[in-house]
């Protein structure tokens, strides 16, 4: 059997899809058909059911690759099971297997090592990023508080377990901006802006940290594309990435992947208008925000020089000279 690395796209597809096909047998579901959603970094399926219901299957990539351990996957399905059952707010509804858990670990032949899968309800509806709207941005910021407003009164098992926000790369990932390998793409004037950014971001985390008060757990991914709108109505998806943090910290996420937008500014008042329907500002100091998109902006750039995909480690300098230009804009 080829090896799975040297597959085409496709191929690679075929064998996750038998993953998928085979733990959805741990689950009490008359599935009449399995489609490839998207394999960029997880696997993820469209599963639909003979009763004409949808779900979605996510094969998450192989530790440690995905960044993801097995207890904060359990941790993420934690959450949005306390969710699904304590509000009504529009998230996606995580099934358990025959097993009565969460997450189901499954092998199969042709898959190098053992994957953790999860089924979720279907959240139909395009994404936000197609529906930009001021009206939709502003429902957006009513989301973003009141998912804050639940996680500052969750109270998590014992078994919960996610990382913490406290530093510039919180995924746990090796600083590369300065490496030699990487010279090339961080000349002497990029590099001064991204070490005095990071001064900068430590100093606003050192203030924030310094004081437990309102830290709760974020969705710390909260962007346009992994938000849908249907009938009116804003569903947050993706909540992979969960973090232990601070309001502020998450809204400069929403707010980072809206730089380049004429509109940058009035979509910031809409989601402030929104946020504050249900919660205070959260922003402690002036240009609290904008420090933490810098993070954000730090973070991916560091990322993608070693990204899992081919497309983002080509796309590496036209990245980082991108960052430089956002970092000085918002910053200097």
């Amino acid at each position: 059997m080829k090896d799975f690395y040297q597959l085409t796209y496709r191929g690679r597809a075929l064998r996750l899809r038998r993953m998928a096909l085979a733990a959805l047998q741990h689950y009490d579901l008359d599935v009449k058909r399995v489609r490839l959603l998207s394999n960029d970094l997880n696997g993820i399926f469209r599963v639909d059911l003979s009763s004409g219901g949808k779900l979605v299957l996510r094969v998450c990539l192989p530790e440690p690759e995905s960044g993801h351990s097995l207890p904060e996957i359990r941790s993420e399905m934690m959450w949005l099971d306390a969710l699904s059952r304590d509000t009504d707010l529009g998230v996606p509804t995580p099934l358990v297997n025959q097993d009565g858990a969460l997450v189901t670990t499954m092998e199969v032949e042709g898959v190098p090592q053992a994957r953790h899968c999860v089924v979720f309800g279907w959240i139909p509806g395009p994404d936000l990023a197609d529906r930009l709207t001021l009206e939709n941005v502003e429902r957006m910021g009513s989301l973003s508080a009141q998912l804050h407003a639940h996680a500052e009164t969750f109270r998590p098992p014992p078994e919960f377990s996610i990382k913490t926000a406290d530093s510039v790369f919180p995924f746990g990932d090796e600083n590369l901006l300065f490496d030699e390998a990487y010279r090339n793409l961080v000349p002497p004037d990029r590099r001064d802006l991204f070490q005095r950014t990071i001064l900068r971001v430590e100093a606003a985390l050192g203030a924030l940290y310094a004081d437990r008060r309102g830290r709760r757990v974020l969705h710390y991914d909260l962007h346009q594309w992994n938000v849908k709108v249907f009938r009116g109505k804003l569903y947050a998806l993706d909540f992979e990435d969960l973090m232990w943090g601070y309001p502020v910290q998450d809204i400069a996420i929403t707010f980072y992947y809206w730089q380049d937008l004429a509109q940058f500014g009035e979509l910031r008042e809409a989601f402030r208008r929104g946020y504050t329907q249900h919660a205070g500002w959260p922003e402690q100091v002036r240009g609290q925000i904008d420090t933490f998109i810098g993070a954000r902006g730090l973070d991916l750039a560091n990322f993608v020089l070693e990204d899992p995909s081919l497309e983002w480690r080509q796309n590496a300098p036209a990245f980082l000279e991108r960052t430089e230009s956002r970092l000085r804009a918002l910053l200097e």
